[in-house]
C-alpha cells in the first residue's frame, strides 16, 4: 500500500535524549528526574526567548508598581492625611490609581503573551508526539495502549499548557514581588521586618512537608487517567462487542472501580491543595496581628520609632507577601502535575523504534515480486520462539497460502515480510533485496495489504480508497473501485464517493469496508499482496463479489494469503502449512493431499467439513 510523507514542524530537538529512554513501553511511573524535567520543557523554549524576555520585562514593571503602591499609601497617611492636606492626599491618590492600573496592564499584557506561547508551545509538542509515535515500530503499539498513548497527548499536554499559560508568569512574579517586599519592609523598619518574617519558617515547612505528598497524588492522578482513558476508549468504540454479548452491566462495573480510584486519587490531590488555603490566610492574619501591635507599641510615646504610614505600609506588604506565597504553594503543586506530565511524554518521545531504517539505506525501486525467507527464525520474546528455520521462495506472480492452525505463526510471516519485526536469526529479501537494507517507506510502498478486519478513517468514502494513493484523481479512485466491485454500492449510498464514513466504518458492512479495502489496495498497485481473505460473516453473494475482486487484484502479483477457504487452497501456486512455529508441509493442494499428513487431517476436520456445510 503507498504510503505518504509529509514534512512535520518539529519542535527543538535539544532535549530529546536527555532523559531514561529505550524500546521498552509505557509503565506508568514517571522518570522522576525533576531537574532533567524541567530543563528539558525550558529547552523548548529557546524558540520563544524573544517573546519570553518582553514578558520577563512586563513582570518586573508590574511588580515595581505593586511594591510602590503601599509605600505611597504610608507617605499619604503620614505625610498628607496627619496634616489634613487634601491636596496631597488627591495626588497621592491618582498616583496610586496610576500605579495600580499600569501594573493591570501589564499583567493583562503578559497574559496574553504568555497564553500564546503557551497555546504554541503544547500544540508543537503534541505534533512531536504523534509525529514521534508514527515512527515507533509494531512492537512498541503492541505493548502500548491506545488509551494511555492518547492521554498523554492530549491531557498531559494541556497541563503543561495551564502551567505555562497561567502558572509560570504567576510563579515568576511572585518570587519578584515576595524578593521586592523583603526588602522595602527592611528598609522601612527592619524591627517591624524581623517579626514579620519569623513565621517563614513555619510556612516554607508547611510548604515543603505538603508538596512531598502533592508530587505523590499528582503522579497517580495522571497514571489513573490514562487507564480511565483505556477503559472509555476501548469500551466505546468495541461497543458492538460489549452488546453482542450482552456485557454492559460488565463494562459498567470495570468503568466505576476505575473511576472510583481516579476519584480516591483525585480528592486526595486535591485536599492537600485546598489545605494551604486556610493555612496560609490564618498565618497571614496572625502575621498582621503581631506587626500591628508591635508596631503601635512602637509608635506610642517615649518610643516614637516607627510611623502610623509605616505601620499601613506594613500591613500591606505582610498582606500583599502571604498571597504570593500562597500561591507558590499552589502553583508548586500545579508544578508537579505539569512535570509528571511532562515526564510521561518523555517516555514516550524517549522510545526508540525498534525497526530502523540502516545507514545508507537504498530506496527500493519499481520489482518483480520475487520473495525468499532464507532461514528465519524470530521470537517475541527470547527463549520463546515463534518461528523456526523458516525457508520459502516466491516467484513473481505466485500465489502462497499459509494454513495452519490459529498461533502457529502465520500472522507472524506476513509481520516480517511487511518489517513491522526484524527477523532474530536468517534474512528475508524482496528481489534479492535484504529487507533490513532497504528503506521501510519504498518496502511497505510495493506491498499491498487486506486484512479481514478493515480498517476505514474519518472522511469520505472518496478519501479512503484514495489513501492507496494520494495522488490519484477521482476517475482512478472510482476505476479502482470499479474493479473492486465497489462503485455499484458506493454509487446507491446517499451522497456517493462523497459519503462520510462514520467512526471505523461502522454505516457500512463488513462485506462493504472489505470492497473498499481491496479497492485501496488496487489503487496502490502493489506488486507483493498480503491477503488475509476470511468471509465467513459476509453473505454468499458479498462474497462472490469479494473473491472476484480479490482474483483481480491478485491478478500478475505476488500474493501471501492466510487461507481461510477451499477454493483459495486449491488455485494457489504453493501451499505452506504452519505448525509449531515451522513449516512443516509444502505441496500444491493435490500433492499434500497425496502426502495423508498433518494437511491431510486438517483438510478433512475443517476444510472440507466447511466445504460440505457451504
Amino acid at each position: 500500500m503507498s504510503q505518504s510523507t509529509g514534512t512535520t514542524k518539529s519542535m527543538p530537538r535539544q532535549g530529546l535524549r536527555m532523559g531514561p529512554g529505550g524500546p521498552g513501553g509505557l509503565t506508568g511511573e514517571s522518570a522522576r528526574n525533576t531537574r532533567s524535567t524541567v530543563v528539558r520543557l525550558f529547552s523548548y523554549l529557546r524558540s520563544f526567548r524573544i517573546q519570553l524576555t518582553l514578558v520577563a520585562i512586563l513582570v518586573v514593571i508590574s511588580t515595581l508598581f505593586r511594591l510602590a503602591g503601599p509605600i505611597l499609601l504610608g507617605q499619604a497617611i503620614d505625610n498628607y492625611v496627619a496634616t489634613n492636606d487634601s491636596g496631597g492626599v488627591m495626588r497621592t491618590a491618582l498616583w496610586m490609581i496610576a500605579v495600580y492600573v499600569g501594573a493591570g496592564i501589564a499583567g493583562v499584557v503578559q497574559g496574553f503573551m504568555m497564553v500564546t506561547i503557551g497555546q504554541q508551545f503544547v500544540a508543537d509538542i503534541r505534533e512531536q508526539i504523534f509525529s514521534h509515535i508514527q515512527t515507533l515500530s509494531m512492537a512498541y503499539h503492541d505493548r502500548n495502549r491506545v488509551g494511555d498513548l492518547m492521554s498523554r497527548i492530549s491531557n498531559d499536554s494541556e497541563t503543561i499548557n495551564r502551567t505555562l499559560s497561567n502558572g509560570l508568569i504567576e510563579f515568576t512574579s511572585n518570587i519578584l514581588l515576595l524578593g521586592g517586599i523583603l526588602i522595602a519592609m527592611f528598609f522601612l523598619n527592619w524591627q517591624l521586618a524581623t517579626a514579620a518574617l519569623i513565621i517563614i519558617p513555619i510556612m516554607v515547612y508547611i510548604t515543603v512537608l505538603v508538596t512531598q505528598y502533592s508530587r505523590k497524588s499528582f503522579r497517580k492522578v495522571q497514571r489513573n487517567l490514562g487507564e480511565l482513558n483505556t477503559v472509555m476508549e476501548e469500551n466505546i468504540a468495541g461497543v458492538r462487542v460489549v452488546k453482542a454479548f450482552a456485557r454492559e452491566d460488565d463494562v459498567i462495573d470495570k468503568f466505576e472501580v476505575v473511576n472510583a480510584e481516579q476519584r480516591r486519587v483525585g480528592i486526595t490531590a486535591d485536599i492537600i491543595t485546598a489545605a494551604l488555603g486556610p493555612m496560609f490566610t490564618t498565618m497571614m492574619t496572625v502575621t498582621i496581628a503581631v506587626t500591628a501591635l508591635l508596631g503601635g507599641w512602637l509608635a506610642l510615646p517615649p518610643r516614637n520609632i516607627v510611623e502610623v504610614g509605616i505601620i499601613a505600609t506594613f500591613v500591606v506588604y505582610i498582606m500583599n507577601f502571604f498571597r504570593p506565597m500562597r500561591g507558590i504553594a499552589m502553583l508548586y503543586n500545579q508544578l508537579q502535575s505539569s512535570l509528571a506530565g511532562a515526564e510521561r511524554i518523555f517516555t514516550v518521545l524517549d522510545a526508540e523504534p525498534t525497526v530502523r531504517d540502516a545507514e545508507g539505506a537504498e530506496l527500493l525501486g519499481h520489482i518483480q515480486g520475487k520473495v525468499h525467507f532464507d532461514n528465519v527464525s524470530f521470537a517475541y520474546e527470547p527463549e520463546k520462539p515463534v518461528l523456526r528455520n523458516v525457508n520459502l521462495t516466491a516467484e513473481p506472480g505466485q500465489t502462497i497460502a499459509l494454513v495452519g492452525p490459529t498461533g502457529a505463526g502465520k500472522t507472524t510471516i506476513i509481520s516480517l515480510l511487511s518489517r513491522f519485526y526484524d527477523v532474530t536469526e536468517g534474512a528475508i529479501s524482496v528481489d534479492d533485496w535484504d529487507i533490513r537494507k532497504v528503506q521501510q517507506a519504498s518496502l511497505r510502498e510495493q506491498l499491498g495489504i487486506v486484512l479481514q478486519d478493515t480498517f476505514l478513517f474519518s472522511g469520505t468514502v472518496l478519501e479512503n480508497i484514495r489513501y492507496g494513493r494520494l495522488n490519484a484523481s477521482d476517475e482512478e479512485v472510482i476505476a479502482a473501485a470499479a474493479m473492486a466491485n465497489a462503485d455499484r454500492f458506493i454509487r446507491l449510498l446517499p451522497n456517493g464517493y462523497q459519503t462520510e464514513v462514520s467512526e471505523q466504518g461502522n454505516n457500512f458492512s463488513e462485506g462493504q469496508r472489505q470492497l473498499i479495502s481491496i479497492a485501496r489496495s488496487i489503487l496502490a498497485d502493489p506488486r507483493i499482496l498480503i491477503l488475509d481473505e476470511a468471509t465467513s460473516s459476509v453473505d454468499t453473494r458479498t462474497e462472490m463479489q469479494i473473491q472476484e475482486a480479490l482474483l483481480r487484484l491478485m491478478d500478475g502479483r505476488t500474493s501471501f494469503v492466510i487461507a481461510h477457504r477451499l477454493s483459495t487452497i486449491r488455485k494457489a501456486d504453493l501451499v505452506l502449512v504452519v505448525n509449531d512455529h515451522q513449516i512443516i508441509e509444502r505441496g500444491t493442494h493435490e500433492e499434500l493431499l497425496e502426502q495423508r499428513g498433518f494437511y491431510h487431517d486438517l483438510y478433512m476436520s475443517q476444510y472440507r467439513r466447511a466445504e460440505v456445510s457451504a
